[in-house]
Protein backbone atom coordinates (compact mmCIF):
# COMPACT_ATOMS: atom_id res chain seq x y z
CA UNK A 1 0.00 0.00 0.00
CA UNK A 2 1.18 3.21 -0.35
CA UNK A 3 -0.44 5.34 2.47
CA UNK A 4 -1.63 3.98 6.08
CA UNK A 5 -3.98 6.31 7.89
CA UNK A 6 -3.59 5.10 11.56
CA UNK A 7 -5.06 5.43 15.23
CA UNK A 8 -8.57 8.01 13.72
CA UNK A 9 -11.85 7.63 14.53
CA UNK A 10 -13.35 7.08 11.13
CA UNK A 11 -16.65 8.85 10.51
CA UNK A 12 -18.54 6.27 8.29
CA UNK A 13 -22.28 7.00 7.33
CA UNK A 14 -23.89 5.21 10.01
CA UNK A 15 -21.36 4.85 12.50
CA UNK A 16 -18.03 6.14 14.05
CA UNK A 17 -15.09 3.59 14.19
CA UNK A 18 -11.93 3.18 15.19
CA UNK A 19 -9.90 1.87 11.61
CA UNK A 20 -7.28 2.34 9.74
CA UNK A 21 -7.37 3.04 5.96
CA UNK A 22 -5.17 1.78 3.66
CA UNK A 23 -4.75 3.98 0.12
CA UNK A 24 -3.09 2.12 -3.47
CA UNK A 25 -3.33 4.11 -6.58
CA UNK A 26 -4.99 6.62 -5.30
CA UNK A 27 -7.76 4.47 -3.87
CA UNK A 28 -9.00 3.23 -0.55
CA UNK A 29 -7.83 -0.75 -1.27
CA UNK A 30 -8.63 -1.39 2.50
CA UNK A 31 -9.96 -0.54 5.50
CA UNK A 32 -8.49 -2.61 8.53
CA UNK A 33 -9.19 -3.30 12.34
CA UNK A 34 -6.24 -1.25 14.13
CA UNK A 35 -3.38 -2.51 13.69
CA UNK A 36 -4.39 -5.64 11.69
CA UNK A 37 -2.79 -3.22 7.99
CA UNK A 38 -0.41 -4.69 5.97
CA UNK A 39 2.93 -2.88 5.85
CA UNK A 40 2.58 0.93 3.35
CA UNK A 41 5.06 3.05 2.11
CA UNK A 42 3.92 6.09 3.80
CA UNK A 43 2.10 5.68 7.35
CA UNK A 44 0.32 9.60 8.79
CA UNK A 45 -0.51 8.85 12.31
CA UNK A 46 -4.41 10.43 12.58
CA UNK A 47 -4.77 9.82 16.26
CA UNK A 48 -6.88 12.06 17.86
CA UNK A 49 -8.57 12.96 14.38
CA UNK A 50 -11.50 12.06 12.88
CA UNK A 51 -11.86 10.91 9.03
CA UNK A 52 -14.10 12.41 6.92
CA UNK A 53 -15.20 11.44 3.62
CA UNK A 54 -13.69 14.30 1.27
CA UNK A 55 -16.49 17.16 0.91
CA UNK A 56 -18.03 17.74 -2.16
CA UNK A 57 -18.86 21.14 -2.67
CA UNK A 58 -21.98 20.94 -5.13
CA UNK A 59 -22.40 25.05 -6.09
CA UNK A 60 -19.48 27.19 -7.06
CA UNK A 61 -19.99 29.68 -9.16
CA UNK A 62 -16.23 30.10 -10.65
CA UNK A 63 -15.85 32.34 -13.55
CA UNK A 64 -18.46 35.25 -13.00
CA UNK A 65 -16.34 37.74 -12.36
CA UNK A 66 -12.87 36.76 -12.66
CA UNK A 67 -11.58 34.66 -15.42
CA UNK A 68 -12.42 30.79 -15.25
CA UNK A 69 -8.31 30.39 -14.66
CA UNK A 70 -8.18 32.68 -11.80
CA UNK A 71 -10.84 31.46 -9.94
CA UNK A 72 -10.30 27.93 -10.55
CA UNK A 73 -6.22 28.47 -9.35
CA UNK A 74 -7.01 30.36 -6.02
CA UNK A 75 -10.31 28.92 -4.79
CA UNK A 76 -9.65 25.52 -4.85
CA UNK A 77 -7.05 25.94 -2.64
CA UNK A 78 -9.25 27.82 -0.67
CA UNK A 79 -11.77 25.04 -1.00
CA UNK A 80 -9.03 22.27 -0.01
CA UNK A 81 -8.22 24.18 3.31
CA UNK A 82 -11.64 23.64 4.23
CA UNK A 83 -11.58 19.67 3.56
CA UNK A 84 -12.91 19.60 0.11
CA UNK A 85 -11.54 17.42 -2.38
CA UNK A 86 -14.06 18.22 -4.97
CA UNK A 87 -16.28 20.93 -6.45
CA UNK A 88 -19.17 20.62 -9.26
CA UNK A 89 -19.54 24.20 -10.61
CA UNK A 90 -22.34 26.04 -12.38
CA UNK A 91 -21.35 27.68 -15.91
CA UNK A 92 -24.18 29.51 -18.23
CA UNK A 93 -23.79 31.21 -21.53
CA UNK A 94 -25.84 31.53 -24.55
CA UNK A 95 -23.50 29.42 -26.89
CA UNK A 96 -23.61 25.97 -28.01
CA UNK A 97 -22.04 24.27 -25.00
CA UNK A 98 -20.41 21.88 -27.67
CA UNK A 99 -18.43 25.04 -28.00
CA UNK A 100 -17.67 26.56 -24.95
CA UNK A 101 -17.23 22.58 -22.51
CA UNK A 102 -14.21 21.51 -24.02
CA UNK A 103 -12.39 24.47 -22.79
CA UNK A 104 -13.79 24.77 -19.65
CA UNK A 105 -12.25 20.96 -19.18
CA UNK A 106 -9.20 22.25 -20.15
CA UNK A 107 -9.07 25.42 -17.85
CA UNK A 108 -10.13 23.62 -15.11
CA UNK A 109 -7.26 20.79 -15.51
CA UNK A 110 -4.63 23.24 -15.98
CA UNK A 111 -6.07 25.11 -12.72
CA UNK A 112 -7.27 23.06 -10.34
CA UNK A 113 -6.10 21.79 -6.88
CA UNK A 114 -8.81 19.38 -6.72
CA UNK A 115 -11.20 17.10 -8.74
CA UNK A 116 -14.11 18.90 -10.57
CA UNK A 117 -16.95 18.82 -12.27
CA UNK A 118 -19.86 21.19 -14.10
CA UNK A 119 -23.70 21.99 -14.36
CA UNK A 120 -24.71 23.88 -17.06
CA UNK A 121 -27.24 26.49 -17.24
CA UNK A 122 -30.54 25.72 -19.52
CA UNK A 123 -30.91 28.94 -21.34
CA UNK A 124 -31.90 28.24 -24.64
CA UNK A 125 -33.96 25.25 -26.41
CA UNK A 126 -30.51 24.38 -28.20
CA UNK A 127 -29.46 23.66 -24.65
CA UNK A 128 -32.58 21.74 -23.93
CA UNK A 129 -32.13 19.52 -27.40
CA UNK A 130 -28.49 18.94 -26.78
CA UNK A 131 -28.47 17.51 -23.56
CA UNK A 132 -27.92 13.83 -24.50
CA UNK A 133 -24.93 14.96 -26.77
CA UNK A 134 -23.75 16.83 -23.60
CA UNK A 135 -23.94 14.16 -21.41
CA UNK A 136 -22.46 11.41 -24.21
CA UNK A 137 -19.80 13.97 -25.33
CA UNK A 138 -19.18 15.68 -22.02
CA UNK A 139 -19.85 13.77 -19.16
CA UNK A 140 -22.32 16.27 -17.84
CA UNK A 141 -25.62 14.65 -15.94
CA UNK A 142 -27.02 18.04 -14.51
CA UNK A 143 -28.71 21.14 -15.38
CA UNK A 144 -29.47 24.52 -13.53
CA UNK A 145 -32.83 25.71 -14.02
CA UNK A 146 -32.91 29.61 -13.55
CA UNK A 147 -36.31 30.47 -12.41
CA UNK A 148 -35.00 33.92 -11.49
CA UNK A 149 -34.31 34.42 -15.09
CA UNK A 150 -38.17 33.53 -15.86
CA UNK A 151 -39.58 35.66 -19.29
CA UNK A 152 -36.18 37.43 -19.25
CA UNK A 153 -33.46 35.33 -20.86
CA UNK A 154 -33.14 37.16 -24.32
CA UNK A 155 -32.74 40.23 -22.95
CA UNK A 156 -29.86 39.26 -20.57
CA UNK A 157 -28.36 37.06 -22.70
CA UNK A 158 -29.29 38.15 -26.06
CA UNK A 159 -30.54 34.62 -27.73
CA UNK A 160 -33.03 34.45 -30.13
CA UNK A 161 -34.49 30.80 -28.87
CA UNK A 162 -34.86 31.32 -25.24
CA UNK A 163 -36.12 28.76 -22.68
CA UNK A 164 -39.42 30.73 -20.63
CA UNK A 165 -38.12 29.05 -17.76
CA UNK A 166 -41.53 28.94 -16.44
CA UNK A 167 -43.38 26.34 -14.31
CA UNK A 168 -44.18 24.57 -18.05
CA UNK A 169 -40.64 24.73 -19.06
CA UNK A 170 -39.66 23.07 -15.42
CA UNK A 171 -42.38 20.07 -16.02
CA UNK A 172 -41.80 19.18 -19.27
CA UNK A 173 -37.97 19.28 -18.74
CA UNK A 174 -38.29 17.40 -16.04
CA UNK A 175 -40.17 14.92 -17.63
CA UNK A 176 -38.07 14.96 -21.00
CA UNK A 177 -34.61 14.25 -18.28
CA UNK A 178 -36.60 11.27 -17.01
CA UNK A 179 -37.63 9.72 -20.07
CA UNK A 180 -34.13 9.83 -21.24
CA UNK A 181 -32.13 8.62 -17.92
CA UNK A 182 -32.44 8.63 -13.84
CA UNK A 183 -29.16 10.05 -13.79
CA UNK A 184 -29.93 13.45 -15.47
CA UNK A 185 -30.79 15.93 -12.27
CA UNK A 186 -32.39 19.71 -12.71
CA UNK A 187 -30.73 21.49 -10.75
CA UNK A 188 -33.69 24.34 -9.82
CA UNK A 189 -33.51 28.00 -8.39
CA UNK A 190 -37.16 28.72 -6.65
CA UNK A 191 -37.90 31.52 -7.01
CA UNK A 192 -41.29 32.71 -8.01
CA UNK A 193 -40.88 35.63 -9.87
CA UNK A 194 -44.12 36.98 -10.62
CA UNK A 195 -44.57 37.25 -6.92
CA UNK A 196 -41.04 38.52 -6.48
CA UNK A 197 -40.71 41.19 -9.25
CA UNK A 198 -44.04 42.66 -7.55
CA UNK A 199 -43.25 42.86 -4.08
CA UNK A 200 -39.69 44.12 -5.54
CA UNK A 201 -40.82 47.29 -7.24
CA UNK A 202 -43.35 48.41 -4.44
CA UNK A 203 -39.70 47.98 -1.83
CA UNK A 204 -37.95 49.98 -4.42
CA UNK A 205 -40.87 52.94 -4.47
CA UNK A 206 -39.95 53.29 -0.57
CA UNK A 207 -37.43 55.35 0.72
CA UNK A 208 -34.10 52.82 0.43
CA UNK A 209 -31.97 51.85 3.15
CA UNK A 210 -28.96 50.81 2.64
CA UNK A 211 -29.08 47.40 4.20
CA UNK A 212 -29.09 43.60 4.23
CA UNK A 213 -32.48 43.63 6.10
CA UNK A 214 -33.69 45.94 3.33
CA UNK A 215 -32.42 44.08 0.40
CA UNK A 216 -34.15 40.55 1.95
CA UNK A 217 -37.67 42.56 1.85
CA UNK A 218 -37.64 42.51 -2.62
CA UNK A 219 -37.64 38.55 -2.01
CA UNK A 220 -39.64 37.71 1.26
CA UNK A 221 -39.67 33.91 2.14
CA UNK A 222 -43.04 33.36 0.80
CA UNK A 223 -41.41 33.71 -2.95
CA UNK A 224 -39.24 31.01 -2.13
CA UNK A 225 -41.65 28.08 -0.40
CA UNK A 226 -44.55 29.17 -3.23
CA UNK A 227 -41.75 27.92 -5.94
CA UNK A 228 -40.74 25.02 -4.16
CA UNK A 229 -44.41 23.80 -3.60
CA UNK A 230 -45.08 24.30 -7.42
CA UNK A 231 -41.71 22.23 -8.02
CA UNK A 232 -42.12 19.54 -5.96
CA UNK A 233 -45.86 18.85 -7.31
CA UNK A 234 -44.15 18.77 -10.51
CA UNK A 235 -41.39 17.01 -10.13
CA UNK A 236 -43.48 13.96 -8.74
CA UNK A 237 -45.77 14.34 -11.64
CA UNK A 238 -43.61 13.68 -14.22
CA UNK A 239 -41.25 11.43 -11.58
CA UNK A 240 -38.18 13.39 -11.96
CA UNK A 241 -35.24 14.01 -10.31
CA UNK A 242 -34.85 17.50 -9.20
CA UNK A 243 -32.31 18.97 -6.86
CA UNK A 244 -33.52 21.97 -5.34
CA UNK A 245 -30.17 24.57 -4.88
CA UNK A 246 -29.91 27.07 -1.95
CA UNK A 247 -33.26 26.65 0.19
CA UNK A 248 -33.22 29.84 2.69
CA UNK A 249 -36.72 30.08 3.91
CA UNK A 250 -37.69 28.37 7.13
CA UNK A 251 -41.12 28.50 5.41
CA UNK A 252 -40.08 26.34 3.03
CA UNK A 253 -38.64 23.71 5.74
CA UNK A 254 -42.24 23.86 6.83
CA UNK A 255 -43.68 23.11 3.85
CA UNK A 256 -41.40 20.75 2.62
CA UNK A 257 -41.93 18.25 6.07
CA UNK A 258 -45.88 18.38 5.20
CA UNK A 259 -45.33 17.30 1.98
CA UNK A 260 -43.47 13.12 2.55
CA UNK A 261 -45.14 11.97 -0.74
CA UNK A 262 -43.53 14.86 -2.60
CA UNK A 263 -39.96 14.71 -1.80
CA UNK A 264 -40.04 10.35 -0.75
CA UNK A 265 -37.97 9.59 -3.98
CA UNK A 266 -36.43 11.99 -6.66
CA UNK A 267 -35.52 15.13 -4.64
CA UNK A 268 -32.42 16.65 -3.43
CA UNK A 269 -32.64 19.71 -1.02
CA UNK A 270 -29.57 21.78 -1.09
CA UNK A 271 -28.84 25.08 1.67
CA UNK A 272 -25.73 26.94 2.32
CA UNK A 273 -23.07 28.21 5.09
CA UNK A 274 -24.45 31.82 4.81
CA UNK A 275 -28.28 30.98 5.44
CA UNK A 276 -27.26 28.71 8.91
CA UNK A 277 -25.07 31.24 10.38
CA UNK A 278 -25.84 34.74 8.82
CA UNK A 279 -28.82 36.92 9.57
CA UNK A 280 -30.12 39.82 7.80
CA UNK A 281 -28.84 41.81 10.78
CA UNK A 282 -25.37 40.25 10.63
CA UNK A 283 -22.22 42.97 10.50
CA UNK A 284 -21.62 41.98 7.02
CA UNK A 285 -24.17 43.93 5.40
CA UNK A 286 -24.69 44.16 2.38
CA UNK A 287 -21.44 42.32 1.56
CA UNK A 288 -23.40 39.57 2.20
CA UNK A 289 -26.02 39.95 -0.71
CA UNK A 290 -27.09 37.38 -2.59
CA UNK A 291 -30.16 35.81 -4.29
CA UNK A 292 -32.39 34.53 -3.00
CA UNK A 293 -31.72 37.18 0.53
CA UNK A 294 -30.55 36.16 3.94
CA UNK A 295 -33.35 35.61 6.34
CA UNK A 296 -33.94 35.67 9.56
CA UNK A 297 -31.81 33.96 12.90
CA UNK A 298 -35.54 31.94 13.33
CA UNK A 299 -35.19 30.70 9.38
CA UNK A 300 -31.32 30.02 10.31
CA UNK A 301 -33.06 27.79 12.93
CA UNK A 302 -35.43 26.36 10.88
CA UNK A 303 -32.61 25.18 8.57
CA UNK A 304 -30.78 23.89 10.99
CA UNK A 305 -33.57 21.51 11.91
CA UNK A 306 -34.29 20.82 8.46
CA UNK A 307 -30.94 19.11 8.42
CA UNK A 308 -31.69 17.56 11.55
CA UNK A 309 -34.80 15.90 10.70
CA UNK A 310 -33.31 14.77 7.32
CA UNK A 311 -35.53 17.62 4.90
CA UNK A 312 -32.16 19.40 3.71
CA UNK A 313 -29.72 16.91 2.69
CA UNK A 314 -26.53 18.57 1.36
CA UNK A 315 -24.73 21.31 1.51
CA UNK A 316 -23.44 23.94 -1.29
CA UNK A 317 -21.02 27.28 -0.70
CA UNK A 318 -22.95 29.40 -3.63
CA UNK A 319 -19.39 30.40 -3.65
CA UNK A 320 -18.51 33.65 -5.97
CA UNK A 321 -15.73 34.87 -5.78
CA UNK A 322 -15.01 38.55 -6.08
CA UNK A 323 -12.82 41.35 -4.52
CA UNK A 324 -14.19 44.27 -2.85
CA UNK A 325 -13.59 46.39 -6.13
CA UNK A 326 -15.78 44.04 -8.37
CA UNK A 327 -18.19 43.78 -5.30
CA UNK A 328 -18.89 47.44 -5.46
CA UNK A 329 -18.38 48.00 -9.08
CA UNK A 330 -21.80 49.66 -9.61
CA UNK A 331 -21.56 51.33 -6.46
CA UNK A 332 -21.85 50.96 -2.45
CA UNK A 333 -25.80 51.33 -2.15
CA UNK A 334 -28.52 48.35 -1.63
CA UNK A 335 -29.08 48.35 -5.56
CA UNK A 336 -25.51 48.90 -6.47
CA UNK A 337 -23.68 46.00 -4.85
CA UNK A 338 -23.53 43.31 -6.97
CA UNK A 339 -25.15 39.74 -5.28
CA UNK A 340 -22.79 37.43 -4.63
CA UNK A 341 -19.53 36.94 -2.59
CA UNK A 342 -17.01 34.55 -2.24
CA UNK A 343 -17.02 31.52 0.63
CA UNK A 344 -15.10 28.28 -0.51
CA UNK A 345 -14.03 26.05 2.48
CA UNK A 346 -16.57 26.69 5.46
CA UNK A 347 -19.50 23.97 4.79
CA UNK A 348 -17.17 21.37 7.02
CA UNK A 349 -16.63 23.40 9.35
CA UNK A 350 -19.82 25.43 9.86
CA UNK A 351 -21.29 21.35 10.08
CA UNK A 352 -18.99 20.68 12.88
CA UNK A 353 -18.60 23.87 14.80
CA UNK A 354 -22.56 24.72 14.33
CA UNK A 355 -24.20 21.70 13.75
CA UNK A 356 -22.51 19.20 15.81
CA UNK A 357 -20.94 21.14 18.78
CA UNK A 358 -23.42 23.44 19.77
CA UNK A 359 -26.68 21.85 18.14
CA UNK A 360 -25.78 17.74 18.76
CA UNK A 361 -26.41 16.82 14.90
CA UNK A 362 -24.16 13.92 14.45
CA UNK A 363 -20.81 13.21 12.77
CA UNK A 364 -22.73 10.47 11.27
CA UNK A 365 -25.06 13.39 9.28
CA UNK A 366 -22.21 16.06 9.25
CA UNK A 367 -20.54 13.29 6.85
CA UNK A 368 -23.86 12.59 4.53
CA UNK A 369 -24.77 16.46 4.44
CA UNK A 370 -21.20 17.12 2.99
CA UNK A 371 -20.14 14.09 0.94
CA UNK A 372 -22.10 11.41 0.54
CA UNK A 373 -25.73 12.62 -0.34
CA UNK A 374 -23.95 14.73 -2.44
CA UNK A 375 -22.38 12.33 -4.11
CA UNK A 376 -25.24 10.65 -5.22
CA UNK A 377 -27.52 13.53 -6.03
CA UNK A 378 -25.18 14.00 -8.53
CA UNK A 379 -23.93 11.39 -10.10
CA UNK A 380 -20.39 10.78 -8.58
CA UNK A 381 -20.43 7.36 -7.87
CA UNK A 382 -16.72 7.36 -7.31
CA UNK A 383 -16.82 9.79 -4.53
CA UNK A 384 -18.96 10.37 -1.27
CA UNK A 385 -17.74 7.95 1.11
CA UNK A 386 -14.95 6.08 2.85
CA UNK A 387 -15.65 2.21 1.69
CA UNK A 388 -12.59 0.11 -0.45
CA UNK A 389 -12.93 1.51 -4.01
CA UNK A 390 -13.73 4.89 -3.62
CA UNK A 391 -11.34 7.84 -4.42
CA UNK A 392 -9.23 7.99 -1.68
CA UNK A 393 -10.37 11.34 -0.38
CA UNK A 394 -10.44 12.63 3.16
CA UNK A 395 -10.99 15.58 5.66
CA UNK A 396 -9.25 14.53 8.97
CA UNK A 397 -10.48 16.79 11.23
CA UNK A 398 -9.49 18.08 14.65
CA UNK A 399 -12.76 18.49 16.26
CA UNK A 400 -11.06 21.05 18.90
CA UNK A 401 -9.66 23.26 16.63
CA UNK A 402 -10.93 25.98 16.68
CA UNK A 403 -9.67 29.05 13.63
CA UNK A 404 -11.17 32.93 13.66
CA UNK A 405 -12.21 33.46 9.67
CA UNK A 406 -10.07 36.55 8.29
CA UNK A 407 -9.68 37.07 4.42
CA UNK A 408 -6.19 36.10 5.06
CA UNK A 409 -7.46 32.78 6.23
CA UNK A 410 -8.01 31.78 2.63
CA UNK A 411 -6.03 34.32 0.78
CA UNK A 412 -8.06 34.41 -2.97
CA UNK A 413 -10.19 37.68 -1.71
CA UNK A 414 -10.00 40.61 0.06
CA UNK A 415 -13.30 39.91 1.84
CA UNK A 416 -15.40 37.57 3.41
CA UNK A 417 -18.81 38.05 5.06
CA UNK A 418 -17.65 35.63 7.75
CA UNK A 419 -14.96 38.10 9.25
CA UNK A 420 -14.18 37.15 12.75
CA UNK A 421 -16.34 34.19 12.90
CA UNK A 422 -14.84 31.48 15.08
CA UNK A 423 -15.45 27.75 14.34
CA UNK A 424 -14.40 24.94 16.27
CA UNK A 425 -13.54 21.69 14.28
CA UNK A 426 -11.02 22.38 10.67
CA UNK A 427 -9.26 19.75 8.85
CA UNK A 428 -5.41 19.25 10.10
CA UNK A 429 -4.93 17.14 6.46
CA UNK A 430 -6.69 17.29 3.38
CA UNK A 431 -6.34 14.17 0.91
CA UNK A 432 -7.31 13.78 -2.36
CA UNK A 433 -6.54 10.78 -4.14
CA UNK A 434 -4.28 9.70 -2.11
CA UNK A 435 -2.26 12.65 -1.97
CA UNK A 436 -2.04 15.40 0.77
CA UNK A 437 -2.91 18.59 -0.44
CA UNK A 438 -3.54 20.74 2.66
CA UNK A 439 -2.23 19.95 6.19
CA UNK A 440 -2.70 22.66 9.21
CA UNK A 441 -3.94 25.31 7.21
CA UNK A 442 -1.78 25.37 4.53
CA UNK A 443 -1.59 24.07 0.62
CA UNK A 444 0.89 21.19 0.00
CA UNK A 445 0.51 20.26 -3.35
CA UNK A 446 0.38 22.02 -7.21
CA UNK A 447 -2.28 23.43 -8.94
CA UNK A 448 -3.14 21.18 -12.07
CA UNK A 449 -3.30 18.22 -10.31
CA UNK A 450 -7.00 17.93 -10.14
CA UNK A 451 -8.90 15.66 -12.34
CA UNK A 452 -12.50 16.27 -14.24
CA UNK A 453 -14.98 14.37 -13.07
CA UNK A 454 -16.62 13.16 -16.16
CA UNK A 455 -19.80 11.27 -15.34
CA UNK A 456 -22.20 8.40 -17.33
CA UNK A 457 -25.75 7.63 -17.95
Amino acid sequence: MDLLIKGAQVVFADRVDMADIGVTDGKIAGIFSPGAAPQADRILDAAGLHVFPGVIDPHMHLGIYNSMATDFAEDTKAAAIGGITSIVNYYRGKESYKESVPNLIEVGEKNSLIDFGFSLGLLTKQHVAEVEEYAREFGVTSYKFYRNYQDDVKRIFGVEDPLTLDSADMMFILRDFANKSPKLSLCVHCEDMDLQRKVAAEVKAENAQDTLAFFARTSPDYAETVSVMQALYLNHLVNGNMYIVHLSAGSSVNFIDTAPELREKGVTVETCPHYLVLTEDSPANLLAKVNPPIHTAQDAEKLWEGIRAGLITTLGSDNCPSNLDKKYSKGKDVWGTLPGFPGAGLILPVLISEGYHKRGISLETVAKVSSQNTAQALNLPQKGGIRVGADADFAIVDLEWEREVTPELFGSCDYTVYEGMKFKGWPRYTISRGEIIAQDGKISAESGRGRYLRRSL
